[in-house]
């Protein structure tokens, strides 16, 4: 996919925190996506692996961590030139260095009854935020987002704001409900305050949440990469403290590496190359 990221969504962007981006990828490349990530979330589930928010204590709030790592499908995403495009400019600077690096790859399924999260942000600093873009997300929408089934809830305009969200901005922010059709793209900014919505359909909705970082970022936590120049026998035997500072297991959640049995009855571990 080729196509300049335009000056209406530019702008957009830049007032609101938040675009969308209609027909980023066609509705049947969305409708396979879909069951792939449903594939996928079945057999976490049933081999004692899935990962279920723990603030949705019935469990119908699901992930699928580090998609990057189980399938070529997720990984040819990320190779898109609008992709590319769209964060070139969120995180534009003066560098000749790589701009941004990818964050996290999940999908993320609300199944009928899920309640909806807490205004939140992507930005993991203290306050006062800092105001730019540090973090950026695109979320995948592999369902028609509605009012109905936990399209996600934005406070327009917020990541112009210095602060995270409180209990009580939870309760009385005016949020929109961003509602588009399956193959489209959302990209917020990591300091806007959102959230997923409940979804009072009968229907699981299913979205991808690719997020990125600037690289100045990583650069600054891994100068040195550990995870790369620090042995495994040393690793191994590092004591808790040690594995902490080196950053040894960070990122890692439930699932990340579980095998995944495909619908035609093989099994591929980590790399679903067949898909």
């Amino acid at each position: 996919m080729m196509a300049d990221v335009s000056s209406e969504t530019k702008e957009h962007f830049e007032t609101k925190g938040y675009t969308i981006w209609e027909g980023f990828i066609s509705n049947s490349h969305a409708c396979e996506l879909r069951e792939l990530v449903l594939d996928m979330a079945k057999f976490e589930h049933d081999s004692g692996d899935g990962y279920f928010y723990p603030f949705d204590r019935e469990g119908l709030t699901q992930r699928v961590w580090n998609l990057t790592n189980k399938s070529k499908r997720f990984r040819e995403l990320l190779e898109i030139e609008a992709l590319s495009e769209m964060m070139d400019y969120i995180f534009q600077r003066p560098t000749h260095h790589q701009l941004f690096y990818l964050s996290s790859f999940q999908a993320n399924i609300l199944y009928p009854g899920a309640k909806r999260q807490k205004l939140h942000i992507d930005t993991p600093f203290p306050e006062p935020v800092p105001p730019w873009p540090a973090k950026a997300n695109s979320i995948w929408l592999l369902d028609d987002f509605t009012g109905q089934n936990g399209a996600t809830e934005v406070v327009s305009g917020s990541h112009r704001l210095n602060s995270k969200p409180t209990e009580e901005d939870d309760a009385n922010s005016e949020v929109i409900k961003v509602t588009a059709p399956m193959g489209s793209v959302l990209f917020t900014h990591g300091n806007l305050w959102h959230r997923a919505g409940a979804n009072n359909s009968d229907a699981p909705r299913i979205g991808l949440l690719c997020s990125f970082a600037a690289s100045y970022m990583k650069e600054i936590a891994s100068e040195e990469d550990q995870s790369l120049i620090i042995s495994d026998e040393i690793k191994d035997n590092a004591s808790a403290r040690l594995k902490a500072i080196l950053g040894v297991g960070h990122g890692i959640k439930d699932g990340a590496f579980v095998n995944h049995e495909l619908r035609d009855g093989s099994t591929n571990i980590r790399d679903h190359s067949g898909l």
